[in-house]
């Protein structure tokens, strides 16, 4: 009886293989959504700071339940990235006087971990865009409460969102492109008279506004064993660069270089083994691990090629995110000479090279002093202060007209 039992449970199991693999599939992806979410609520209301004033964080379920006082912007990142511009912008309507409110994932809040001052600061989190979505017409009515809206980032992905939301014919809204290239197959070229459109980069069309503020930071001497942090690009091509680093170790230079990116184009498979362990590869890292990384190295490669196809447009609609960081955490800069002007960079603040002397620049910055390395810095500081000034003045011709 057992036996027939047993031939029964087996045969059933069998038919059945697909109905009970499918079954436990659904299960185990609740169960990974479920963590997820925890996990994403966990970071967001138990945020850690040191800070004495702690950042007030709430659902976006809870906005209801919260009145916009006068004087209030908002600034909304509808991405999982540019969340290291937010501080930036922050940073600058709360010295013209705003509170302002951040509209974000939770997986942003990070980016906020070096200021000191939360007093005037509130986040709004969402998991998902169709929490928003799913209101949009409510929410709408919400936001023209705002005295300003900033939209963090404006590209294709973007449109339909910010049309739910009726964010165009707000005229108290702006929008920050970091590729100009697509202000004209938006459809948004009107806006460009009217001071909408934001820039990063010094560019003859858009109003710049950089923001490379990212809290307090720790202005650092050079090191002993000189540090060089580099972001991965997709497209861009590092062969120069890989040459350049074998050349400096066959002289025994000793230099360690921290590679951050989302892009893995930069990574171990080509890079010579020999040279594996000057590197330091770290993809998708947290705001903390980042920060730290940049406090703790003494340059910023910019590795921009005039004749690459990808590279070409940081001359006039793009903007790099490693200008942003040379800037905010006072990091000396090296870069190709066809791309500094735009970036107000020169041989006081920054070390410039050409097409046949990248080697000679490279060995220069090692072999700086750490006197040398100070007066960079000194004057770095004054191109910083300088795109602040631009920055903020645009914020306020931009406002003045609306």
């Amino acid at each position: 009886m057992l036996y027939i039992i047993s031939n029964y449970v087996f045969f059933y199991l069998i038919k059945n293989f697909y109905k009970l693999v499918f079954i436990i599939l659904l299960l185990i992806n609740y169960y990974i959504i479920s963590y997820t979410n925890r996990v994403l609520n966990k970071v967001s209301f138990n945020y850690p700071t040191s800070n004495k004033n702690k950042l007030n964080v709430i659902k976006f379920n809870e906005i209801y339940n919260n009145t916009i006082e006068n004087g209030t912007v908002l600034i909304f990142e509808p991405n999982l990235f540019h969340h290291e511009c937010t501080p930036g912008y922050a940073k600058y309507f709360l010295d013209l006087g705003y509170k302002v409110d951040i509209l974000m994932y939770p997986c942003g809040i990070g980016s906020l971990l070096l200021f000191s001052d939360f007093k005037n600061i509130k986040v709004i989190i969402f998991n998902d865009l169709k929490e928003i979505l799913i209101s949009s017409k409510n929410y709408s009515s919400i936001i023209k409460n705002y005295d300003f809206i900033l939209l963090q980032t404006t590209t294709k992905y973007e449109m339909n969102i910010y049309n739910q939301l009726d964010l165009f014919n707000i005229n108290n809204s702006f929008f920050v492109f970091h590729i100009l290239n697509f202000v004209n197959s938006l459809g948004c070229s009107k806006y460009l008279k009217e001071n909408r459109i934001w820039t990063l980069g010094n560019f003859s069309k858009g109003l710049q506004v950089n923001p490379h503020y990212f809290g307090d930071i720790k202005i650092r001497r050079k090191n002993e064993k000189t540090t060089f942090f580099l972001t991965s690009s997709n497209g861009r091509n590092y062969t120069h660069l890989i040459s350049t680093i074998k050349k400096l170790y066959k002289e025994n230079y000793d230099f360690q270089i921290f590679v951050i990116g989302r892009a893995r184009s930069l990574n171990s498979k080509i890079i010579p083994k020999n040279l594996i362990k000057i590197f330091k590869f770290m993809y998708n890292v947290k705001y903390s691990e980042l920060y730290q990384t940049i406090e703790n190295s003494d340059y910023i490669i910019l590795p921009l090629d005039p004749n690459s196809k990808y590279d070409f447009d940081y001359n006039y609609t793009k903007s790099s995110g490693s200008i942003q960081l040379s800037y905010g955490f006072l990091k000396p800069p090296i870069i190709s000479k066809e791309y500094s002007y735009v970036y107000k960079l020169n041989e006081n603040n920054s070390l410039i090279y050409n097409k046949s002397n990248f080697y000679e620049i490279m060995k220069k910055s090692i072999e700086l002093t750490k006197k040398d390395y100070k007066h960079l810095q000194k004057d770095l500081m004054k191109c910083e202060k300088e795109v602040y000034s631009t920055s903020i003045d645009n914020i306020k011709l931009a406002i003045n007209k609306n």
